[in-house]
């Protein structure tokens, strides 16, 4: 069963339960307040009675010749004070120990009447005694009258069709209500069957607002992430495939040179052929370094690290190097100090990356310099920065570079070296971190790498 239909149904049970017993619990209230009433007015008509009941009794000391009186005997004395407006009613007497003494229809003479019934009655007082009970119609039979039946009837009635009017509107209405959840909803199970088959450009329009609204812009989202993860999936493919082919086919040229004599087999060539397959070997270290950080799988022994300590065997590490190339290398001194919670070699390997990038894309003559401080913009983080007087990132670029396999245009792509994978490892260990790693402008006249890290 579709979901429109299952809420139409569930809407129909629903209403018919509703309006079942908002009709059972009306009408017999309706029943028991008009009994009420009827029994009120019965109630002020024995009141009535009780009195020239009362004055009967005083008069006659007994109920004798009460039964003549009620049943339309001529009247004897006193007896004409009893009111000809209500000759119609039923009339009930009882005395003080609940026998009938009278009864206009003269179906209840001589019987006990029950005394829970009795008790119902309007007492009859001579001399401040209770000498018997009078009940007027509803208050000796609760059996309505006809005419009081019919009414009831005629209320139960128009309860049943208000009831069955309001069902069928309150149907329609859901009807229509659920026709408005499920369409948005039946958009998006057929956009998400095309993303199941492949057609990630799928995409839903859903109008309004509230959390349908919310779930097709989210679902738009999620396809279109879909989609750039599958770009970059093939992109991957096809760059590590070129990345790869590189070093495969020179020592597959080589090695063929050499079977065919046109290298000659000595020590040198071979260690030519060895050094591809080392390049190879840490290409695919690195790309293997990449899927683990990025699948979560990577594991952080964190520790309190003093980031000039940090900075300063880097300085000195990469200090040969740059003294050959005729760089100014310098780690500048923290002040205050600054200690993130970080893993010591994970963070070394963000260090490293950094300033042997700044390193090889620096002139001769430039400068390099690695400091840390405080994040101003978060006082529960550190910064550490590695600037370069080098050509700098373009801005549109500063985004692209933390990519797989890419490579700045014009100077830095010439380079010889780099395979486009230590950017995008640092920037995934800095978050997994839990901090970040961007690049910027320096004051230097290059570019600036900047990490931001949790303090210890």
């Amino acid at each position: 069963m579709k979901l429109r239909q299952r809420l139409a149904v569930d809407f129909f049970l629903v209403i018919a339960l509703a309006c079942g017993v908002m009709l059972v619990s009306v009408r017999f209230l309706a029943e028991d307040m008009f009994r009420t009433f009827v029994f009120s007015g019965d109630a002020e008509k024995a009141r009535a009675y009780s009195g020239l009941l009362g004055s009967y009794f005083d008069s006659h000391g007994s109920w004798s010749g009460l039964q003549s009186i009620l049943s339309g005997s001529p009247f004897g004395a006193g007896e004409a004070d009893f009111p000809e407006a209500l000759a119609g009613d039923r009339v009930v007497v009882a005395d003080s120990k609940g026998i009938i003494v009278a009864d206009t229809s003269e179906q209840l003479l001589g019987t006990i009447h029950p005394s829970k019934h009795v008790s119902h009655g309007i007492p009859i007082m001579s001399g401040g005694i209770t000498v018997g009970a009078v009940l007027v119609d509803s208050m000796v039979d609760s059996t309505l009258s006809g005419v009081e039946e019919r009414f009831l009837g005629t209320l139960g009635v128009a309860l049943a069709l208000a009831a069955a009017a309001s069902s069928a509107l309150a149907l329609l209405l859901g009807l229509a209500f659920s026709a408005q959840v499920t369409r948005p909803i039946a958009s998006l199970t057929k956009a998400a069957k095309q993303v199941s088959q492949g057609e990630l450009e799928t995409a839903v329009t859903v109008g309004g607002i509230g959390e349908m609204a919310e779930l097709g812009g989210m679902f738009n989202r999620m396809t279109k992430e879909l989609k750039r993860l599958e770009e970059g999936k093939r992109q991957l493919i096809a760059d590590s495939a070129h990345e790869l082919r590189t070093p495969v086919a020179l020592i597959q040229g080589t090695i063929e040179a050499m079977l065919d004599g046109v290298y000659p087999l000595d020590m040198d060539t071979l260690k030519s052929v060895h050094e591809e397959t080392l390049r190879l070997s840490r290409l695919i270290d690195m790309l293997r370094e990449l899927e683990i950080i990025q699948s979560g799988k990577l594991r952080l022994r964190r520790e309190k690290i003093d980031l000039a300590d940090a900075l300063a065997k880097a300085s000195a590490m990469f200090g040969p190097a740059a003294r050959e190339k005729g760089i100014s290398l310098a780690a500048e001194p923290a002040d205050p100090p600054c200690h993130v919670w970080a893993d010591s070699v994970r963070l070394n390997e963000i260090i490293y990356n950094l300033v042997s990038n700044a390193l090889k894309f620096t002139p001769a003559g430039g400068r390099v310099r690695l400091s840390a401080r405080p994040n101003p913009g978060d006082p529960a983080s550190a910064l550490l920065l590695v600037e370069d007087s080098g050509p700098g990132i373009p801005e549109e670029e500063r985004g692209l570079v933390f990519e797989r396999f890419y490579r700045i245009e014009k100077s830095r792509s010439s380079r010889e070296g780099g395979r486009g994978l230590g950017l995008a490892i640092a920037k995934e260990i800095a978050q997994a971190h839990g901090g970040s790693l961007e690049a910027g402008e320096s004051p230097l006249g290059g570019a600036c790498f900047f990490v931001v890290l949790p303090s210890a």
